[in-house]
């Protein structure tokens, strides 16, 4: 298969600006097969891994997820890694202390709404991991600016908030206890 220059120069860009790429992306209302992750994937051992290796990166390859770390990282990158965290540990604790499914966090047809963030936000605890994590502003406006950016979360149909591949992924590894190698 041949190295589609385009989607090569979209994927660069993405994931030189801190966004995961994902296997699916949220269109049209439902779930499709994202083609940069299916270029990435196509061409990964063939051009991509060496690529990133070349410049500096580590491309970091997940069931349904890629991104890239630096071979050095520094104290920037571990404030965005801390922040992503914190984020992710608030929403994914506020949602099941409210008494609904974890679910509600990956099902595309129905995600986090801002009145469910907004009552997640009252929580003493999760204001004080919000605050230890830099995070002004509140859960909403943060979880826009960090997790959507970075491909983490999208928002559906509804304008709710549903984690991707990525977000998932976080919490299967911290439920399985699974490391990043």
């Amino acid at each position: 298969m041949q190295v589609d220059q385009q989607k090569s120069r979209k994927l660069y860009e993405a994931l030189i600006n801190g966004q995961a790429v994902n296997e699916h992306v949220f269109k049209d209302s439902s779930l499709v097969p994202n083609p940069l992750y299916e270029e990435l994937f196509s061409n990964l051992d063939r051009y991509y891994r060496d690529l990133y290796s070349n410049i500096g990166f580590e491309l970091v390859m997940r069931e349904g997820f890629a991104y890239i770390r630096s071979h050095n990282a520094d104290e920037s990158q571990n404030d965005a890694v801390r922040k992503v965290q914190g984020l992710l540990l608030v929403l994914g604790r506020g949602v099941t202390e409210l008494g609904y499914q974890f679910e509600l966090l990956t099902d595309p047809n129905a995600g986090v709404s801002l009145e469910i963030l907004e009552q997640i936000s009252q929580g003493d605890d999760k204001q004080e991991i919000l605050a230890a994590c830099d995070l002004k502003g509140g859960l909403a406006p943060n979880i826009d600016k960090i997790l959507g950016k970075r491909g983490i979360a999208f928002q559906n149909a509804k304008g709710n908030w549903v984690l991707s591949n990525a977000g998932s992924a976080f919490f299967s590894e911290l439920f399985s206890g699974v490391t990043d190698s």
